[in-house]
């Protein structure tokens, strides 16, 4: 299952905040029985921007707190490099367990990208 998942993978980066955590999580046990599938990937979410020919979107809270996944055809750092050119430097960059998790405004956008396949996965999380 793609979503629980992605939720593994988000519970073992250390630094995202619990509040996140909790709230993808109460999400998707409120959400149980919804079948969550790809869509067509939009250009942004709560104003972050989307890497170009996104694919695979999945929205998994689409209200505040919320959250996205999609992938993108080109490598972590390509991926890092086209965030901090439309968004500016993060105020926190870390490197966990080979993924990369760049902090906005406070730590109330997040975004979380990993290695996968021959692209990357981003993971959006906004707070408010």
């Amino acid at each position: 299952m793609k979503f629980s998942l992605t939720l593994k993978r988000l519970a073992n980066i250390a630094g995202i905040t619990a509040f996140a955590l909790h709230s993808v999580n109460a999400y998707a046990q409120d959400n149980a029985t919804v079948q969550m599938t790809s869509q067509t990937c939009p250009t942004e979410f709560y104003a972050l921007p989307l890497f170009p020919k996104a694919k695979m979107c999945q929205i998994f809270a689409p209200e505040l707190p919320a959250s996205l996944t999609y992938h993108a055809s080109t490598d972590q750092q390509s991926t890092q490099q086209f965030y901090t050119e439309k968004l500016g430097q993060a105020e926190q960059v870390k490197a966990l367990k080979g993924r990369i998790l760049m902090e906005y405004d406070g730590a109330n956008k997040i975004i979380i990208i990993s290695k996968d396949g021959a692209g990357t996965q981003v993971d959006v999380l906004v707070k408010s």
